[in-house]
């Protein structure tokens, strides 16, 4: 899922949400969550942000900019290690990635997909190229990806055509006519208000306007994670 468009609040509470409802869908161990958390240290969003992990049953890893490296080349291994060998993917935990403010891990962009890295003794393939492999490979070896981007400038800075084309479905916020037919085949996003987004399905065709959720404020955060601890034990 690819979230676009200068609403970080809305697109904050959208991956919030999905690390809830994505929780209660996996059995205790069977998910595995990490998140790339863009806000501030000490901001209103991230204090928030860190509420809604702390209420998560399952393994949350929560990264910061300069974590970028070797979290990419741990989810690149794993990758690697699910594709050559099936039956431990089969059995290995549903994992998301959840990037919140894709702009902001600058490690990512398109342009570093076939840069190599020196800072050890052996180089490798740089993290906008795992990336790019994670977002293309991994939704058929159990690994997906939910991202949030402010642009659609910044979205061609950070994934070339093709990763894009990866993302089937998105949800775009108001924007210019020619970025909403870049990005969802129509221009439709040009009329949304304030408060409207639409969603978009690449592989059915499917287009839907709808109201993006508010921040939820702390009873429901509490709520939401007695509800997961009931569920999952």
């Amino acid at each position: 899922l690819l979230v676009v468009g200068q609403r970080e609040e809305a697109a904050l509470a959208i991956g919030a949400v999905s690390l809830v409802s994505l929780s209660a869908q996996f059995p205790k161990g069977g998910a595995k969550f990490v998140v790339c958390d863009g806000t501030l240290p000490g901001s209103p969003e991230g204090l928030f942000l860190e509420s809604v992990v702390a209420t998560i049953p399952h393994e949350v890893e929560v990264v910061k900019n300069h974590d970028i490296p070797d979290v990419m080349g741990r989810l690149d291994a794993e990758l690697k290690r699910r594709i050559a060998d099936e039956a431990a993917a089969a059995e290995a935990p549903a994992t998301f990635l959840i990037l919140l403010g894709l702009a902001k891990f600058k490690k990512l962009k398109q342009e570093d997909d076939f840069d190599f890295s020196f800072s050890g003794e052996e180089s490798g393939p740089a993290p906008g190229a795992q990336f790019a492999e994670l977002v293309a490979e991994g939704p058929g070896h159990g690994m997906h990806v939910i991202a949030s981007v402010d642009t659609y400038n910044n979205v061609n800075r950070f994934l070339s055509r093709k990763v894009l084309s990866e993302f089937e479905m998105r949800i775009v916020f108001q924007m210019s006519a020619n970025d909403s037919a870049s990005l969802v085949d129509s221009t439709d996003a040009s009329m949304l208000g304030l408060h409207r987004a639409l969603f978009y399905n690449e592989h059915d065709g499917y287009l839907e306007t709808f109201r993006p959720y508010a921040l939820p404020g702390a009873d429901w955060v509490e709520e939401a994670g007695e509800a997961l601890r009931r569920l999952l034990g």
